[in-house]
């Protein structure tokens, strides 16, 4: 039943885990993977539900809206969010994004992290050097979220909303 949408769902979670990867590199060798990341995931993403109204669109158009009413307003706000950043996405070039930085010293941080190993000496005193990990967020409508956060849940949402599909319908 519905494997379109399921591969989906599996191209969604695939883009998801590239996404974690690189939101864990402090140094890398390609500075917009992240974006490239994000945009595949919620490209892809967003795509499950069209994937399931293609595969069912009779059964999916009686079923969503209970299924939405059942959920929190805060699903609600993420699945729009999440489209809005897919448009965003595709007719802009890109979501709307913010980066900070957040300085740690190169002790505090693993071999993946740093992309290998890094030796470093001073005389006793001196602190270690630091280096800037990038923290992105997410707009939306003044609020700000954590844009590996808001993904891995709107993700979760997703599968959720797939499983309950299948459940109902089986």
């Amino acid at each position: 039943m519905i494997e379109g949408t399921q591969k989906k769902l599996r191209e969604a979670r695939f883009f998801l885990s590239r996404l974690d990867t690189e939101s864990r590199r402090t140094v890398r060798n390609e500075p917009e993977a992240f974006d490239y990341f994000m945009s595949a995931f919620v490209s892809a993403a967003r795509s499950v539900t069209f994937a399931l109204q293609a595969e069912e669109k009779a059964k999916y158009k009686q079923w969503f809206p209970g299924w939405l009413a059942t959920r929190p307003e805060e699903d609600e706000k993420l699945l729009k969010l999440m489209v809005s950043q897919r448009n965003a996405e595709q007719k802009h070039g890109g979501g709307d994004r913010r980066t900070e930085w957040d300085y740690v010293p190169v002790t505090q941080l693993s071999s993946e992290e740093l992309g290998g190993q890094v030796f470093w000496s001073a005389p006793p005193g001196v602190p270690p050097p630091e280096v800037g990990r990038p923290v992105r967020y997410l707009d939306h409508g003044g609020e700000q979220s954590d844009a590996l956060s808001a993904c891995k849940r709107y993700y979760a949402l997703l599968a959720e909303l797939v499983q309950g599909f299948i459940e109902a319908h089986s």
